[in-house]
């Protein structure tokens, strides 16, 4: 007998519809012949929390950590069937986390059958069953789950002795998750470069414009006015000068398919969703079957799915498929069948985001003419660039070509010192996540996708219900509360110390490191951390 373990039970439903497991022997149980479906929720098995294990120690380091069940009836229902169980098959689309709670499960029922998984990215009847008859088992498979326990005990380890921390020099707890603690450093550093930017003066640029309406600012600034004026003093306002044009032309990709991340930054800026509500609705969607898993941060399709866009929009020209990345396990969010159900009005919002992101990125043109109009007058560049679309696109070729403006007027303009840098909810949500990204890539990591390590928009969303973070028209800023918190973080790259530890914890996918090294190596950098906010810790 083969027990297929889902987590939900939209998702129990619809695998044993499509694995045909029709008899239902109880709530979330389905059978047939060869296999039966089991609903185990994540709360299934509790890790019992610090705070309950320390006893008023402080800080607090275990030697293990303790596990128990609390759904006793279901533990009653399962443990016969994982007695006979001849395989024990995962289904999720969840990453490390989600393996991890399989792990947990197998050890508790002391599974010593073979054990795999099935990546659930879709959750069609066609997909489920292609998924099956390719589900993955392996070394790498526990791995993965060693990748979510250690990650899951950090996340313990550092929200209690933190929280225990901020009670200790008069702070509230706060309940602080390392993800949250790191987007709230990287909220105050930026609060803290904007302060700077205000206090210094501001700049002059010249603007011109050309051909009686065109205009074109200096690629220049000037901190002085009359620096400024005495640059544009030497512009030849009335005559002709040479200019070149160039146009490039480039097949990279303009618009792409959704992810989590984009998706999130598109529901605010349009609809102004929190980032864990656009969550929320997705998980909706994809358990009902309308989308594939939103838990992504893959921005394209594999080959594979060329023939389900192709049955929605049947001419593909703007897509190149190619080499992208994508697989047919991890993959770009998309819409699988139209909506044949009533809907909450939020869900039907983000469904329809999602498919006018689609049609956009299919119907775009295969590559992307940019024109650039460049002059000099003197030291002091003029440029203006735009995109060719539609006629333009067409009729313009490539290439340099040499071309003449008749300047019409000029004039000298205060401008905003250039800041490389952005505020705007959506931009930090972008920024924080390319951050942590970034650190995975440069220690080479390659784990797949897990919730609770990759969604910074949920983690600023918290941020701002816990009264640290604020939201200022869509820019983030720190509240008073938040600056306290900040003030103990400030210049002590606590984030950095943070990210590099997750990436250790990632690389135990790579099978380079071990569970335990991870766990007392970022224990030791946690005491150090909480050393420096309260030097009196452990005394």
């Amino acid at each position: 007998m083969i027990i297929i373990v889902c987590e939900n039970i939209p998702a129990t439903k619809t695998v044993a519809t499509a694995m045909g497991a029709t008899t239902e022997a109880g709530n979330g149980i389905y059978n047939s012949d060869t296999l039966t479906v089991v609903c185990i929720p994540p709360r299934f098995i509790r890790q019992t929390p610090l705070c309950e294990m320390a006893e008023g120690e402080y800080p607090f380091i275990p030697d293990k950590f303790r596990m128990s069940v609390t759904m006793k009836e279901l533990e009653r229902q399962l443990k016969p069937l994982f007695r006979e169980a001849g395989e024990v098959v995962f289904a999720s689309d969840g990453g490390a986390d989600a393996q991890a709670r399989f792990f947990n499960i197998c050890r508790h029922f002391r599974v010593e059958c073979p054990r795999s998984r099935m990546w659930l990215t879709r959750l069609s009847y066609g997909a489920i069953r292609g998924a099956f008859h390719f589900r993955e088992s392996g070394r790498h498979l526990h791995r993965l789950a060693q990748t979510g326990l250690v990650s899951k005990g950090m996340d313990m380890l550092f929200a209690y002795n933190l929280g225990q921390t901020f009670l200790r020099i008069g702070l509230p707890e706060y309940n602080l998750t390392r993800m949250e603690a790191v987007a709230l450093e990287y909220v105050g550093d930026l609060t803290g470069r904007f302060d700077s930017f205000s206090e210094s003066p501001a700049a002059h640029s010249i603007r011109v414009n050309v051909n009686g309406g065109e205009g074109f600012e200096s690629e220049a600034v000037w901190e002085a006015e009359e620096d400024a004026l005495a640059a544009a003093a030497d512009i030849p306002v009335g005559e002709t000068v040479s200019a070149t044009l160039t146009v490039d032309e480039t097949d990279r990709f303009n618009l792409r398919f959704h992810t989590l991340l984009t998706l999130q930054m598109d529901a605010f800026n349009n609809f102004g969703l929190m980032p864990s509500k656009t969550l929320r609705l997705a998980q909706n969607l994809y358990n009902k079957g309308l989308i594939s898993s939103p838990l992504t941060r893959c921005s394209h399709l594999p080959e594979k799915l060329r023939g389900h866009i192709r049955t929605v929009f049947p001419d593909t020209p703007g897509y190149s498929w190619g080499e992208n990345g994508a697989s047919i396990d991890r993959h770009a969010i998309i819409t699988l069948r139209a909506i044949d159900q009533d809907l909450p009005e939020k869900e039907k919002q983000l469904y329809w985001l999602i498919f006018n992101r689609m049609k956009a990125v299919v119907e775009q043109q295969p590559t992307r003419k940019c024109a650039t109009l460049e002059f000099k007058i003197g030291e002091t560049v003029f440029f203006r660039q735009w995109e060719l679309t539609s006629e333009a696109y067409e009729v313009t070729e490539t290439g340099t070509f040499q071309t003449d403006v008749t300047i019409s007027d000029a004039a000298v303009y205060p401008c905003d010192t250039p800041v490389a840098e952005s505020n705007a909810s959506t931009d930090v949500m972008c920024a924080l996540t390319s951050k942590a990204e970034y650190v995975d890539e440069m220690m080479q990591t390659n784990v797949p996708y897990t919730m609770e390590t990759g969604d910074y928009g949920s983690a600023l969303d918290s941020l701002v219900r816990k009264g640290l973070v604020t939201l200022d028209g869509g820019d983030v800023y720190l509240s008073p509360e938040g600056q306290y918190v900040y003030d103990e973080f400030a210049g002590r790259e606590f984030a950095e110390m943070l990210l590099t530890w997750q990436s250790e914890a990632n690389d135990l996918y790579e099978g380079d490191q071990t569970g335990r090294s991870v766990i007392e190596g970022f224990s030791t950098s946690l005491l150090d951390m909480i050393a420096t906010i309260d030097p009196e810790a452990g005394e």
